[in-house]
């Protein structure tokens, strides 16, 4: 499956000049990819990507050779047939009337040129690590996104984009970049910039794999329970047959304190970590389903607790997990927990009903009980 996902930038002043300008050098090579790629439709010529190629290395000689072929490739996408208005008909047919003075004009002529010279187009590939000109990276726990604007020049933008719901798709973008980044086995994604009101604006086009499950729960589960006093994860093996393999529970506070970026990144691999322990034991995952878990209300002597549940994100950190485990093939349990009593860290959680699966697991104190 093909997606395309948006995000923004944010850039110093100076790297968003630097941006500006590279945009408008592969815009103007856009527009003259396009028109010769007219000509040479019309004298039916053969190979033309070369000699447009060689064209573009003359006229823009220090515009990176991969912004060349992505400025083809761009060219390539509007119709030969029909004329083309780059920055758009509609705003070009209203500055040609003439009807707007002032600001109202300056604002319309700023659009069309945004428009008509701020667009930004990288085509990646296996090879180059994803992408070789626009290439999404990690600094300090924060995802950013390195631009190339010239012979081993670069700049760094913040990437400020959030999931807006469990069913997002940049969930599995974020997981497929963790994992590329751990094996160094990348897949390709194809990045372009807009320059919109100023602001700069991009959007990431790659394939997202559909591996089927093969680690169901016939040969058992790995139950996680997520726990708030003491914030941390309990981990159960659990065979087939019900038994209790192994138990073991990891540590949450250091997420405690961290900026929300760095939380996130953490958190990815962390759920990475516990999907390769699903797929050492061969096992499928159990966690809970959270969507309607009540945090309580004030005055209801749990203040602590929601203090707590405000400092690290349960639900979004299942979420990352069931998004890792999609990639990975890995079959996803989910239950609803039927009693759940916060004091002394006294969780109960049932995997799935008795009569089905024969497994219930409770976290207590001092580990976890089947």
């Amino acid at each position: 499956m093909f997606v395309s996902l948006q995000f923004k930038l944010e850039l110093k002043r100076e790297d968003k000049e630097k941006l500006i300008k590279l945009m408008r050098k592969q815009s103007s090579a856009i527009r003259v990819a396009y028109n010769m790629l007219k000509e040479l439709e019309k004298e039916k010529t053969k190979n033309p990507h070369a000699q447009i190629y060689h064209r573009l290395r003359q006229l823009f000689p220090e515009l990176p050779t991969k912004y060349i072929d992505s400025a083809i490739y761009k060219a390539k996408q509007y119709p030969i047939d029909k004329p083309v208005v780059f920055g758009g008909r509609r705003l070009f047919e209203k500055l040609c009337k003439n009807h707007l003075t002032g600001k109202a004009r300056e604002r319309l002529k700023k659009q069309w040129k945004e428009q008509r010279q701020g667009t930004l187009v990288s085509i990646g590939s296996k090879a180059d690590k994803g992408n070789r000109l626009t290439r999404f990276e990690d600094l300090n726990g924060q995802l950013c996104l390195r631009i190339t604007t010239g012979n081993r020049e670069f700049i760094y933008a913040k990437v400020l984009r959030e999931p807006s719901n469990s069913k997002d798709k940049w969930l599995t973008f974020m997981a497929m970049l963790l994992e590329s980044w751990q094996t160094q086995n990348y897949f390709p994604y194809t990045v372009e910039l807009k320059l919109r009101n100023g602001e700069v604006y991009g959007s990431v086009s790659f394939e997202i794999p559909t591996p089927k499950v093969k680690y169901t729960k016939e040969n058992g589960v790995i139950a996680i329970d997520t726990n708030a006093s003491p914030i941390h994860l309990a981990i159960a093996e659990v065979s087939k047959t019900g038994e209790l393999v192994s138990y073991k529970t990891i540590n949450l506070h250091h997420l405690i304190g961290l900026s929300q970026n760095s939380k996130a990144h953490q958190e990815w691999i962390l759920a990475h970590q516990l999907l390769d322990i699903a797929i050492q034991k061969n096992k499928a995952i159990a966690i809970e389903n959270l969507k309607k878990l009540k945090k309580g209300k004030r005055g209801d002597g749990k203040a602590e607790l929601r203090k707590r549940l405000h400092q690290w994100n349960a639900k979004k950190f299942l979420q990352k997990l069931k998004r890792v485990a999609m990639l990975k093939g890995v079959k996803v349990i989910e239950v609803i927990p039927p009693n759940i009593s916060h004091r002394n860290a006294k969780v109960c959680t049932a995997v799935e009903h008795r009569q089905r699966h024969s497994i219930r697991i409770c976290d207590r104190q001092k580990g976890i009980g089947i």
